[in-house]
């Protein structure tokens, strides 16, 4: 992928917003060294460039690695079957489905998302397939296609509401006695003012940076889910919990780095600004014992 340099500017009033007709058939729009999508109806506010692609890949080993496994739902000897169809709503990278697809050989996985990072065709199984797609059209599935559908990490980067419309799809496009899974993550600092000022920074464009307090409650209102397990993991953030805690440290700042045009916009602060809010947080990420929450949320469609 190569983050080819373009003339095109974003909205000077909010440049997270599509504005210039002359630009609206470019996929793309670049802003201060950073890729973005240029899609009128775009809800995915991050970026999605070679730095989103290490950020992604980073943090998919950090989170297979304290879970021991890459997902909940009691679909494992279903997926040794050889008849199991999985999906894998906003897939980004396709790290996920290719470690999936080596376990389990015999199953067939399917990966969606917007962006075009997926790994290089010759580097991806038989029993792979990316598809590049805008999910606000949603899920092109029939209905009952699938037996095991999850996301991972979408609830806190796309609008809330638009996310509730993305889990019916998932729950239309999964077979009855099918698993859904949902996986999300926050971050946690001693600096409470701090995060109150990031969760109200994602609040302006309609995310919710706490998962933890509207993934459960939403799908226990589904009614086509039966009982909501739920499963959780902390994980450490610096150099006192070792090499772990040191993975978490540099992807704490690629997240800073990744969310950087969204927040100081949401604000209305300069690079400058935003940079000084967070160099004190990130050194305290280092030295304090602070934590970064996971979470998974799995339940069978009836």
């Amino acid at each position: 992928m190569k983050d080819e340099p373009s003339n095109r500017n974003f909205n000077s009033s909010d440049p997270l917003k599509s504005a210039d007709v002359d630009s609206i058939l470019d996929s793309f729009r670049y802003f201060k060294g950073r890729r973005y999508h240029n899609l009128a109806d775009v809800t995915y506010l991050l970026p999605n460039d070679d730095k989103e692609v290490e950020r992604l890949n980073l943090q998919h080993n950090i989170f297979k690695f304290v879970w021991k496994n890459n997902f909940s739902s009691p679909v494992h000897e279903l997926l040794k079957s050889g008849k199991a169809k999985i999906l894998d709503v906003g897939c980004g990278t396709g790290y996920w489905l290719l470690d999936m697809a080596k376990e389990y050989p015999q199953a067939l996985f399917v990966g969606i998302d917007m962006s075009p990072i997926f790994p290089d065709i010759k580097d991806v199984p038989t029993n792979v397939f990316f598809l590049q797609l805008n999910l606000n059209d949603g899920i092109p599935f029939p209905n009952e296609t699938f037996d095991f559908v999850i996301q991972r990490c979408l609830c806190n980067c796309v609008v809330y509401e638009k996310w509730e419309f993305y889990v019916k799809e998932m729950i239309r496009v999964a077979k009855h006695g099918g698993w859904l899974e949902f996986f999300e993550f926050s971050i946690d600092h001693n600096d409470q003012q701090l995060m109150k000022s990031v969760s109200s920074g994602f609040k302006a464009k309609g995310i919710n940076s706490r998962p933890e307090t509207c993934v459960p409650q939403f799908l226990e209102k589904c009614q086509e889910l039966s009982k909501v397990h739920y499963e959780n993991n902390y994980i450490p953030i610096g150099d006192r919990a070792g090499q772990l805690g040191a993975m978490m440290t540099t992807y704490i700042s690629m997240n800073v780095e990744t969310v950087k045009l969204l927040l100081t916009s949401a604000w209305e602060l300069d690079d400058d600004e935003y940079d000084s809010r967070f160099e004190e947080a990130k050194l305290e990420f280092n030295t304090s014992k602070n934590y970064a929450q996971s979470f998974r949320w799995f339940s069978r469609k009836i």
